[in-house]
């Protein structure tokens, strides 16, 4: 009797040790992150505008909305769910990184780097991809009304086997999207959506536009 009264009472108060953390910071219990968005921010301020290095981390779920992370190398770190609006990403570094259903429209990922990332229905919508390496990719992603300006998501030329390393982008939605003078060449772009897009000057030598909706694109 004792004996399941003492298994109770721990059982209550794992749960209300859990429930007390999940309200000091639900998205690092929910999701597994390592940091919370305050370290996040002292690393920032202890960085004195050097180079962040978030590599290697779980920070999946985590709010960085707006942060200040120019420049930061994620490399290999998970970003998954992680919500990443309006945040200034110029020339960070996303090398095998985790993105699947991020959520990074309207921030800023001018020059950055994507080299196999994992972009499954992440968000890029209004976002500013301009001179952005996109190599890698994934189903649904959203470049909707996003600047893609001399972004390139061309075949790799220093990896190249029997099939080309290049961004796999099936079924996004370029939907107004700018990609003037992005290079396009190779890239699996099948059923994606370009309605109102614009193409002028972008590369599209052996881009895969199978069942693609170039309606109203320029």
């Amino acid at each position: 009797m004792l004996g399941r009264l003492h298994g109770a009472l721990s059982a209550r108060m794992g749960l209300l040790l859990i429930v007390a953390l999940y309200a000091a910071d639900p998205v690092a219990l929910a999701l597994g992150a390592e940091l919370t968005r305050s370290e996040i921010e002292q690393r920032i301020l202890s960085a004195k505008g050097n180079r962040l290095d978030l590599g290697n981390l779980d920070l999946s779920g985590l709010d960085l909305s707006g942060l200040k992370l120019r420049g930061a190398d994620f490399f290999s770190t998970n970003l998954s769910e992680a919500n990443l609006i309006g945040a200034d990403l110029a020339e960070a570094n996303f090398t095998r990184a985790d993105l699947r259903k991020a959520r990074l429209s309207n921030s800023n990922l001018r020059g950055a780097i994507l080299y196999a990332a994992l972009l499954d229905e992440c968000d890029f919508s209004n976002a500013d991809l301009s001179l952005a390496r996109i190599i890698g990719g994934g189903r649904s992603v959203s470049f909707e009304n996003a600047k893609l300006a001399g972004a390139d998501l061309g075949a790799d030329p220093t990896n190249q086997g029997m099939v080309p390393v290049r961004a796999e982008l099936p079924e996004a939605n370029f939907n107004g999207a700018d990609l003037t003078g992005a290079n396009l060449t190779h890239a699996n772009l099948s059923s994606a959506t370009f309605k109102g897009a614009n193409l002028t000057g972008a590369r599209l030598d052996y881009t895969v536009i199978d069942g693609a909706d170039l309606r109203g694109a320029q």
